[in-house]
């Protein structure tokens, strides 16, 4: 004998609103996942220095203080920061920076969790306190992924075939491969030379060319 359960109006009110308040007791509502991805991605940081020279182990960010901050540009809006980014789709299973959440220019150009990154050694050598010099090849590991010791990796991977990178080719990775590692190049100049530069140590607040 086939049976059916009927809910009055109020009974199924009241029962959506039972079902609605757990899943924000669990946190599984969207806006409480963007809430608390918002949490984690925009908590302030205190960078290493703001003078003299870098060193391995500090914490730094990458500010691109030219480029335009809005679409379409602003005459008065320019400087983006390097951060991650979570899509709408992973913010479903976590509302911290993952392996594989991409990294994109954001205008926002105080230092936070989603862009602060620490200067780690690519020879796998404790350089920790050593000055970064010109030309000399280092990791990028997000700061607050080295401090749950599950380092992510700044990665750029490119597409063989152009125009068919993606929109993000940049993103974060767990593998310290040859595709994470980096150097910094000086600003070209009129009267001197980069290869005359090489070696020197990097300046903070420096213009200069993160190359891969």
């Amino acid at each position: 004998m086939k049976t059916k359960v009927l809910y009055s109006a109020t009974e199924f009110v009241l029962y959506k609103l039972k079902k609605f308040l757990e899943q924000m007791k669990k946190g599984d509502l969207m806006l409480a996942r963007f809430r608390k991805m918002s949490e984690n991605l925009n908590r302030p940081t205190e960078l290493t220095q703001s003078t003299g020279s870098i060193e391995f182990g500090a914490k730094i960010c990458l500010v691109a203080p030219h480029v335009p901050a809005t679409d379409p540009p602003v005459e008065d809006r320019k400087g983006v920061m390097l951060g991650g980014r979570i899509s709408s789709n992973d913010i479903k299973y976590s509302q911290e920076l993952e392996d594989g959440c991409s990294v994109v220019g954001i205008p926002h150009l105080e230092p936070a969790e989603r862009s602060t990154f620490v200067i780690t050694s690519a020879d796998y050598c404790d350089r920790n306190g050593e000055q970064l010099k010109y030309n000399q090849e280092f990791l990028l590991a997000l700061s607050s992924s080295v401090a749950r010791q599950k380092p992510l990796y700044l990665r750029y991977d490119p597409n063989p075939i152009p125009g068919l990178c993606g929109q993000y080719p940049l993103y974060l990775s767990k593998h310290p491969v040859s595709n994470t590692r980096w150097r910094i190049l000086p600003k070209q100049q009129a009267n001197i030379t980069r290869f005359e530069q090489e070696g020197q140590s990097v300046q903070v607040n420096t213009d200069m060319v993160v190359n891969h």
